[in-house]
């Protein structure tokens, strides 16, 4: 990994812009939950995050959860941050009438759109400019009960799951469970859409997406990303927009307030 900044805990201030975002980027930041020790570090946490996002952390019973939630929020502060110049406690955050969160409007100049996810020891941030974006991260070893997938999966993608050799349709269910997750984030409508009404067909390169007539929607207008930024991880981007080129990804594992290091970039 090539390092981008290494930061002191006193040297984050307004002019320390990191990345320009643009249209046709995504930005993808990932942390390992358990590697955020620090207490110094964690006090600056805590020392930047809103006093609703402290009782949300505080809601949590067992202090691994109330660490995780954490680490979470100063992720997503501090990636806006290196985007934007904007001081990270001055962030603040809405929701629309399904629970997905977006800036609110006016703090900054640019159409800045985000999304967060988290799974076991893994935190992820997605940002990306003007385009309504979705992301996923699961951990792809932990145990499930596969035929879930016939409640949740369109009829061609639990065909295809129960095609796959036994070998590899855990991994194959996450590819799709990632998939779907990043889609239903994207539109910020929850499961008001129904899981059933769209299903990807996906190969080692491509990712394509087919939608029930009843959700009115173009393929067209959707381009996705699938991804492992860690050993027994997978990830997923959906992002929605009207460009004809292609998005170009970056891929950081970063300690919020700390150091950024680029990973890896793809099409």
């Amino acid at each position: 990994m090539k390092s981008i900044m290494s930061l002191g805990l006193g040297c984050w201030n307004l002019s320390m812009k990191m990345f320009d975002l643009k249209p046709d980027e995504i930005h993808f930041f990932y942390t390992l939950i358990d590697e955020i020790k620090d207490t110094v570090l964690l006090d600056r946490y805590r020392s930047v995050i809103s006093e609703n996002e402290k009782r949300k952390v505080n809601r949590y019973v067992f202090e691994k959860d109330k660490h995780s939630c954490l680490v979470t929020r100063a992720l997503l502060r501090f990636v806006l941050s290196a985007c934007t110049c904007c001081d990270p406690e001055l962030f603040e955050f809405i929701e629309n009438n399904y629970g997905k969160p977006d800036l609110k409007p006016g703090l900054v100049t640019m159409p800045v759109k985000f999304n967060i996810s988290h799974s076991r020891n893994v935190t992820a941030c997605a940002l990306a400019l003007g385009s309504e974006i979705g992301m996923d991260i699961e951990d792809h070893s932990r145990k499930i009960d596969l035929n879930i997938a016939d409640r949740f999966f369109s009829k061609p993608e639990s065909e295809y799951l129960r095609s796959c050799p036994d070998k590899d349709r855990q991994e194959v269910f996450f590819d799709f469970w990632t998939l779907k997750e990043s889609y239903i984030k994207a539109r910020g409508m929850g499961l008001s859409i129904g899981l059933d009404k769209f299903g990807f067909k996906i190969d080692k390169k491509n990712v394509c997406i087919n939608f029930h007539e009843s959700l009115n929607a173009s393929p067209e207008q959707w381009k996705f990303f699938r991804f492992s930024p860690v050993e027994n991880y997978k990830a997923a981007i959906s992002i929605q927009s009207d460009l004809k080129n292609s998005f170009k990804l970056h891929i950081y594992r970063c300690i919020p307030f700390k150091e950024i290091k680029k990973q890896d970039e793809r099409r």
